[in-house]
């Protein structure tokens, strides 16, 4: 009877040695197992814009984003880094560009390049965590509109406009007709709504105290490490400290893989690149279409 029951200790301790070795060894594999993944590498460069044209720079279109998105997934990437370059643009652009990154399912990061300001910022929100250099302009969280009228001109040359409309504010915007302080008016309440939706998209995005907000809404550009202080980014650095933050999201060692960008230059761009005339058709609204006061940008 005892010799059958030194038996029986014998078999149980026999198997708790083979379920301890088993735990430990699956234990140090996973210590010693090679954790690694790609990370996409999609860089978005340019104004933001609804749709690509023949005549100007396509910049970043939301049709763009979703088709690098989808090259993310049938991929397989583990996670993706934007690096983004841009001032803004369309108001409608980048709220579409906001979705289709909130939409991605694995973890993002944004590397801020030269400038992401304004439309440009807000397309970053999309990301878990957003990476600037300490002299990249960020901010402007605001909204413009702006065009020439052209009514004081014609007058001097003896041209008449005529437009036959119904309503009384149709006209606001049009650049024959003098713009009225109740037109101002009404552009202005309607920048100041936009502007809001801005505001309160950063707010819940980015966690703002009031302090916070009250500095962003000014629409002021900062620099980097001003950004960072203000909660607006989360680490300052470059490409190398993006990939840091990928990896910390997605505990793996990543390799960043670029995805090539459909992005077609148009001749006004070929034929302005590189000189101020570009600059100021951009600030016009000119090359993505004649800009009125009802088409705001970001």
């Amino acid at each position: 009877m005892k010799h059958s029951k030194l038996k029986i200790l014998a078999g149980f301790l026999g198997l708790f040695v083979i379920f301890t070795a088993s735990v430990a060894a699956l234990g140090l594999g996973g210590l010693f197992q090679s954790t690694s993944g790609d990370a996409a590498l999609l860089k978005l460069s340019g104004t933001i814009t609804p749709t690509s044209s023949g005549f100007a720079s396509s910049g970043i279109t939301p049709e763009q984003v979703r088709d690098l998105n989808q090259k993310v997934r049938n991929g397989g990437y583990d996670a993706v880094v934007y690096e983004i370059n841009s001032g803004g643009g369309s108001v409608v652009a980048s709220k579409e560009i906001k979705r289709a990154i909130d939409n991605i399912e694995v973890p993002t990061v944004c590397r801020f390049r030269d400038i992401s300001a304004s439309g440009g910022y807000m397309i970053a929100m999309g990301c878990d965590r957003i990476v600037a250099d300490s002299a990249t302009i960020t901010g402007s969280i605001g909204v413009t509109s702006s065009y020439l009228e052209y009514s004081g001109a014609m007058d001097k040359i003896g041209v008449e406009y005529v437009n036959i409309s119904a309503g009384k504010y149709k006209q606001v915007g049009s650049p024959f007709t003098n713009t009225t302080e109740q037109d101002k008016e009404v552009l202005q309440d309607m920048a100041v709504d936009i502007q809001d939706e801005f505001i309160d998209m950063v707010d819940k995005n980015r966690n703002l105290t009031q302090a916070e907000i009250e500095e962003v809404q000014t629409a002021k550009i900062f620099l980097g490490q001003e950004a960072r202080n203000l909660s607006l980014v989360d680490s300052l650095g470059g490409r190398a400290q993006a990939v840091e933050s990928a990896e910390k999201l997605t505990n793996k060692d990543l390799q960043l893989r670029e995805l090539e960008t459909r992005q077609t230059e148009g001749l006004l761009s070929l034929f302005l690149s590189n000189t101020g005339v570009g600059n100021i058709l951009a600030d016009l609204g000119l090359g993505t279409g004649v800009q009125t006061p009802l088409s705001a940008r970001y």
